[in-house]
């Protein structure tokens, strides 16, 4: 973005519109980028619990599995990341802002803090569920499709997709 911004401004487009637009547009595409990365993250996240394995073979896994269903997954996650980010929003309104005005933590601040912690706490296991839950439809309404076209057999921690067809599995 800063890079886009002075080439832009060495080339005289320096009109406040301007920079507004191309600032929403910047703004719209990371959340886009982000909000993919996010669910991607997640399902590997589930993937590496439930399965096993972990690294780059989950993310793998994830990205193969999401392809077609990230509407789905981002439906899924926007409730949980909003309510994450209200209770971060929270922290820094009863907490953050507390110790700044005083300059010290106070008992009855710092249980609070440790209360929004543990809300923060119940939330991500919230996710972290919901994201497991979401791997488990794909296991029960993919397994047919799972057996009749591709195989994926498991080495180790490392894994690879055969395309076999139904006939020849075991």
């Amino acid at each position: 973005m800063f890079l886009a911004f002075s080439f832009i401004g060495t080339l005289g487009y320096s009109s406040p519109s301007f920079v507004l637009f191309l600032s929403a547009s910047g703004a719209v595409l990371f959340s886009v980028i982000l909000a993919n990365a996010l669910v991607i993250c997640n399902m590997s996240l589930a993937l590496s619990g439930m399965e096993g394995r972990g690294g780059y073979s989950a993310i793998l896994k994830a990205c193969f599995l999401l392809r077609g269903k990230t509407s789905m997954a981002l439906f899924l996650a926007l409730p949980v990341n909003v309510a994450l980010a209200a209770i971060e929003a929270l922290f820094h309104f009863r907490v953050v802002r507390e110790y700044h005005i005083v300059g010290k933590a106070r008992p009855l601040v710092v249980l609070e803090g440790i209360f929004i912690a543990y809300l923060y706490s119940i939330f991500v296991i919230l996710d972290t569920t919901v994201s497991c839950l979401f791997y488990k439809s794909f296991k029960t309404g993919e397994s047919c499709i799972v057996q009749e076209d591709m195989h994926f057999h498991d080495e180790g921690n490392y894994g690879y997709i055969d395309n076999k067809s139904f006939e020849e599995l075991p």
